[in-house]
């Protein structure tokens, strides 16, 4: 593991330092995954679903910063909400420097809490992270008519 100012390079990846420490001291002990297994999956994201993603990206310099990631997940307790094809986030940083795409990451911290979101167009993401860290898919599709049952 390679520390670089606040962020630490993990499978390829550079993670800021304070979700590398959520990730590490959280959610690893709550799903009893391995930390590196973690970090071996969300490279396995970026890799599959990154340039789709940034393809589609409309919204220049729409960024998830890590202190709104964490506070969702440890104080909110809830999914923070992000477009598939808008924002990238600068909590994770690929092997160019580039930001990834913050779907990516809100859709493992999802899988890992048991956080569930029905982001639009996510579905196949949220399946692919449920696959790799072995742990149910957090999407879950809205119902487009409220008294529909």
């Amino acid at each position: 593991m390679q520390t670089t100012a606040s962020f630490t390079q993990q499978d390829g990846l550079f993670i800021d330092g304070h979700l590398h420490a959520f990730i590490e001291q959280q959610l690893c002990k709550q799903t009893t995954l391995e930390c590196n297994d973690v970090y071996q999956a969300l490279a396995t994201l970026v890799d599959e679903f990154g340039c789709q993603c940034r393809k589609n990206k409309h919204f220049d310099n729409d960024s998830l910063d890590v202190q709104t990631l964490l506070h969702a997940y440890q104080v909110e307790h809830n999914h923070p909400h992000c477009h598939v094809d808008a924002q990238t986030t600068t909590a994770v940083l690929d092997e160019y420097c580039c930001q990834v795409p913050a779907i990516i990451v809100v859709s493992l911290m999802d899988t890992l809490s048991g956080t569930p979101s029905d982001e639009h167009n996510a579905k196949a993401i949220y399946q692919r992270a449920a696959t790799l860290t072995n742990r149910p898919c957090m999407y879950r599709a809205t119902l487009n008519n409220a008294n529909a049952a």
